[in-house]
């Protein structure tokens, strides 16, 4: 197992952080969420990591959860809890920002750890209008807020819409105060945005690999140019377009390269996105600028 160091810990605390990784192995890894921790592995039975938290951070988590990894859709289930009793749903921190989050609920906890630094970046940003399409929970919507900013939150499904708003509540974030959410289907909204005349100085598009809303199939390989073209067509002069994936098909030159190949002719300047050090094997991102 891979640990995070002490002075990474340490800087957690500081920071206010108490959702993130804590270390990485070769068949998973151990996330914590607050008091509660949860190894995701292909090994379940390999959970009771006791010793080592108390030793390497004198940290002793109340709830210990299991969650199994399947490549496969209908092999992945919710994290189950083998260890303590705790809340199936609280608030978390993530450089002072909270999110709930739902370990037991799905598949997913409602925060994607490996995204922090990509949020820290949107929120230094300050971005005046942002789309947060494949909004999820609306992590990355709050952290444009939090910067003084309107957004507009899409997602297919009405129900991370509803925590969506929870967490900009959970924030001290008024919603009615130029922040709208939208359950539609990407593919949609972004031509018909385009009609509107809308245009925005920040655009995050984190979409699946696969995924069904509306009675539409989205397929990452073959969707993501068009979206990545219509993206940057809403964009303000010197916008930025944040895209965002977790295929395991593809590397971070891949993306890199379906992007700049859909925007071929374009003037634009291409950067990373942000990764924690601590998530060897999260989501790849690229930072693009339009230029004028």
């Amino acid at each position: 197992m891979r640990w995070i160091s002490a002075k990474q810990w340490n800087e957690f605390a500081r920071e206010n952080t108490n959702a993130h990784r804590l270390g990485t192995g070769s068949d998973g890894w151990l996330d914590r969420y607050g008091d509660q921790v949860i190894w995701s592995g292909t090994n379940p039975a390999a959970w009771d990591w006791r010793s080592a938290l108390s030793k390497y951070f004198d940290f002793s988590p109340k709830v210990w959860l299991t969650r199994e990894l399947s490549k496969k859709a209908e092999g992945r289930a919710s994290a189950r809890i083998v260890l303590g009793e705790g809340a199936e749903r609280f608030s978390v921190q993530e450089d002072g920002v909270s999110y709930h989050v739902e370990p037991t609920g799905g598949y997913s906890t409602g925060l994607f750890l490996d995204q922090r630094l990509n949020r820290r970046w949107v929120r230094a940003l300050k971005p005046a209008r942002t789309l947060n399409l494949f909004a999820y929970t609306g992590s990355f919507s709050v952290c444009a807020a939090l910067g003084g900013g309107q957004t507009l939150s899409v997602d297919a499904a009405r129900s991370h819409l509803t925590r969506a708003r929870e967490n900009f509540a959970l924030n001290g974030l008024d919603v009615s105060n130029g922040h709208r959410f939208l359950a539609e289907d990407a593919m949609k909204i972004v031509p018909r945005l385009i009609r509107r005349g809308e245009f925005f100085d920040l655009i995050v598009l984190d979409p699946p690999t696969f995924g069904r809303g509306g009675g539409a199939v989205f397929r990452l390989t073959h969707d993501l140019p068009v979206l990545v073209r219509g993206c940057f067509d809403l964009l303000n002069a010197n916008g930025w377009l944040l895209v965002s994936c977790n295929y395991a098909g593809w590397t971070a030159h891949d993306l890199r390269r379906v992007c700049t190949d859909a925007l071929r002719g374009r003037r634009l300047r291409v950067m990373p996105g942000e990764s924690p050090q601590e998530i060897p094997t999260g989501a790849i991102s690229w930072k693009i600028k339009k230029e004028q």
